[in-house]
């Protein structure tokens, strides 16, 4: 099949998500990393370069025909998996084990195994597409590796995590018919597990009692949400201007990686963040049009559930942001600092783009599915 061409508006949404994370970073990490003792432009510095990285991986990955990801699904997932275990043997920051340490270089595995599960489930259900009405189809290996997985993600811990990856595949898997009284189970499992650790496991038990109740929580506890609402407020609609904003002043400490919306917000305006939303509002948008017109069951999966990956990160962390969800240390694509976060979330990007290099002018692969 011939190639179309390049979807320069997809990459140009995301060269300009891009471009406004670096410039609020620079203005959010500046008095940081001086309280920290480093130079101010040092997590600058470092996003300049994950934002080359990311342009890099976009173009690259772009350039890979989408089936070889297929051929390599066992040996991403089985990598990702090492990589979880050896995440676990690292030092502790903040009362958790989330990154490896490799050249003064920190990598984040979750994100990886992320998107390495949603090669891998496209993979099997490809495979065993026939077979979803037979639970113990989907129980081995795939079901043994997600759950192991997740499984090793809870004990860095990072629940939030484990929900989004949860909730994705859960949609894969609806998405490729599985049956009803299943796909009720799996909408359910996430909670039954928020549940389980938080009331039973008593993880961060204390976050929860302060989101549903802050009028009898401690300062420390409602800390971070309220900084970012008066941050929010503060901007009105126009914004401070950049540079200009007060929340970054060791008022509210992750401005530049959880909260960064709160920022935005502040010196942007909400004319800032609404465009924002628009931009990954068209992204997803996109994204599923990539997805219904993909040539083959495996596109169809990948880019629905590297959409799906997207969507719930985005939702999650301006709920977060706004007070509408307890906090979870999720980030948010393309703005926030971090290179794992986006040097995953690039390569997502360009594995749509490939896609959309071999689709159907018309959704061709629906029909298939009809019959």
């Amino acid at each position: 099949m011939r190639e179309r061409r390049f979807d320069y508006t997809l990459f140009a949404l995301v060269i300009i998500l891009l471009t406004i994370g670096v410039i609020m970073i620079y203005s959010a990490s500046a008095f940081i990393a001086q309280v920290r003792g480093l130079s101010s432009e040092f997590f600058f510095k470092k996003q300049i370069m994950w934002f080359i990285m990311a342009i890099a991986t976009i173009l690259i990955v772009s350039r890979i025909n989408y089936h070889h990801w297929q051929k390599l699904a066992w040996p991403i997932m089985l990598g990702s998996l090492v990589m979880l275990v050896a995440v676990l043997t690292q030092r502790e920051i903040n009362g958790s084990r989330r990154w490896l340490f490799v050249f003064n270089q920190s990598l984040q595995p979750s994100e990886v195994f992320k998107y390495a599960l949603v090669i891998f489930t496209a993979y099997y259900l490809c495979r065993k597409r026939e077979m979803l009405s037979k639970l113990k189809a989907l129980a081995w290996p795939w079901g043994a590796l997600a759950a192991l997985g997740m499984g090793l993600i809870l004990l860095q811990p990072d629940l939030g995590m484990v929900l989004i990856i949860m909730m994705t595949t859960f949609v894969l898997l609806f998405m490729a018919g599985l049956k009803y009284r299943y796909v009720l189970t799996g909408v359910l499992a996430p909670v039954a597990l928020a549940g389980f650790m938080v009331f039973v496991a008593d993880y961060k038990s204390a976050r929860l009692e302060a989101f549903l109740h802050p009028e009898n929580s401690t300062l420390a506890e409602v800390y971070h949400q309220n900084q970012s609402l008066m941050a929010i407020g503060a901007g009105k609609l126009a914004g401070v201007g950049i540079g200009r904003g007060m929340a970054k002043l060791s008022h509210l400490p992750e401005s530049h990686t959880d909260f960064i919306i709160a920022n935005v917000a502040e010196e942007g305006g909400f004319v800032t963040v609404l465009l924002c939303l628009a931009f990954y509002f068209i992204i997803v948008v996109r994204g599923l049009r990539i997805a219904s017109l993909a040539q083959d069951h495996f596109g169809f999966y990948l880019a629905f559930g590297i959409v799906s990956i997207l969507t719930l990160s985005i939702i999650i962390n301006i709920s977060v942001a706004v007070r509408l969800l307890p906090t979870t240390g999720m980030t948010l694509p393309f703005l926030s600092y971090g290179g794992s976060s986006i040097i995953c979330s690039s390569f997502g990007i360009g594995i749509l783009l490939n896609i959309s290099r071999h689709q159907y002018k018309v959704s061709k692969l629906l029909e298939k599915r009809r019959g």
